[in-house]
């Protein structure tokens, strides 16, 4: 993908990520206001305040079909337990009172603040395309933290660890030429 079709294709979806945000604006509270606890041990308290949740019976997904990626375009159809926009996280309904996955979603919002936006999106998006879902690394680290929350019983600081991991990430995960 060249980088003007790649700026038109981010620019759209920063446009739908900030009308999503104002459609949820009334429905938003602070993750600190759903009392997990054991996430006060992880986060820090301005953390928890600062970041946004949403509970959705079906996690917004930006139409990507649209987008000419076909390896995007399923991700629409996925059934996502949850999924961080900018600084606010939607979790499914059903899952509203597991802080695991409140612990997975804040972690990308962790990674989306030390990316930015475009650096976020293209880092998960090629990510995906090339090593699937559960292997991008953005995902990989989530989920590995995730693991570390619900079987260890100490808190880290995870903000910490995370800010470190992402600024490692290598340079490739942020090539747009793997999009086609």
């Amino acid at each position: 993908m060249d980088d003007a079709t790649y700026a038109k294709l981010i620019a759209g979806i920063k446009k739908w990520i900030e009308q999503t945000l104002i459609e949820y604006a009334t429905e938003m509270q602070p993750v600190a206001a759903a009392k997990f606890e054991r996430l006060k041990g992880y986060y820090p308290v301005d953390v928890l305040e600062r970041v946004n949740r949403v509970i959705v019976d079906r996690c917004p997904v930006p139409p990507l079909a649209v987008s000419g990626i076909a390896q995007l375009a399923d991700i629409e159809s996925w059934d996502l337990k949850g999924i961080p926009w900018k600084n606010t996280i939607f979790i499914r309904r059903d899952l509203a009172d597991w802080d695991a996955v409140h612990f997975h979603e804040m972690l990308h919002i962790i990674q989306w603040e030390c990316l930015g936006t475009k650096g976020y999106l293209t880092a998960w998006a090629i990510g995906t395309i090339t090593r699937g879902y559960r292997d991008n690394p953005l995902e990989e680290m989530a989920f590995r933290h995730q693991v570390r929350f619900e079987t260890e019983t100490t808190p880290y600081d995870v903000v910490a660890e995370v800010q470190a991991e992402t600024a490692a990430l290598p340079a490739d995960c942020f090539d747009i030429t793997k999009i086609s």
